[in-house]
């Protein structure tokens, strides 16, 4: 099991755990590092907003981005969310720190393949002064943390490493820059979760190679 001085890992279901304001959205990311940074974890922490992005404002997104949060789109909530965690897995091998933020209850069956695997799943927010879990994550507690961020939250400076832009139906990771991210986004015929090339490459055999 990971311990606090390992990487740390967050995603954040932007679906079901929306901000209404690109003022606000920029703020998320900073605030979760700072809470997360207080407890003791003092190795490097990479958030990542995942979801249907399409569905959400493009200043959002982009004030999300720029606080360093990186960003993952999936064209299924519960399919495409629970694809690229059990893919996150798979590809990340060194025992690490993982939260789901999520509104979704059933993403909380997903802890288990975590820990499985030897990462130490954080089950509780490290925002909230009550004890509750991130995943179901209740609305209302949501709504309390997005009202309670203030805008000295972002630190000036610069960003420990480049946020991540990852579309996860067709297999490009880290495209050239938020705007084409975006582009592309809108402009491409997303496959379904089920035809996607990650999907594929999880039916073939080891060694084999689309």
């Amino acid at each position: 099991m990971a311990t606090k001085e390992a990487e740390t890992w967050i995603f954040w279901d932007i679906s079901s755990c929306p901000v209404s304001s690109s003022d606000v959205a920029s703020r998320v990311g900073p605030c979760i590092k700072r809470a997360l940074k207080n407890l003791g974890y003092s190795s490097c922490i990479t958030i990542t907003g995942i979801g249907i992005l399409t569905d959400i404002d493009t200043d959002v997104l982009r004030a999300v981005y720029s606080s360093g949060v990186s960003l993952t789109y999936v064209s299924s909530e519960r399919l495409g969310i629970t694809l690229e965690l059990m893919w996150w897995i798979k590809e990340h091998p060194i025992p690490a720190n993982f939260m789901l933020i999520s509104g979704d209850e059933i993403f909380r069956r997903n802890h288990r393949f975590f820990e499985e695997a030897g990462h130490t799943v954080i089950q509780k927010l490290p925002f909230d002064q009550q004890d509750v879990d991130s995943t179901p994550l209740p609305s209302p507690v949501w709504e309390n943390f997005l009202a309670s961020l203030r805008p000295d939250a972002i630190e000036s400076g610069v960003l420990e490493k480049e946020p991540g832009l990852v579309c996860g139906q067709c297999c490009l990771p880290d495209q050239q820059g938020f705007e084409n991210f975006i582009k592309h986004l809108k402009t491409h015929v997303h496959v379904s979760p089920e035809s996607s090339p990650r999907m594929t490459k999880r039916k073939q055999p080891e060694g084999e190679s689309a």
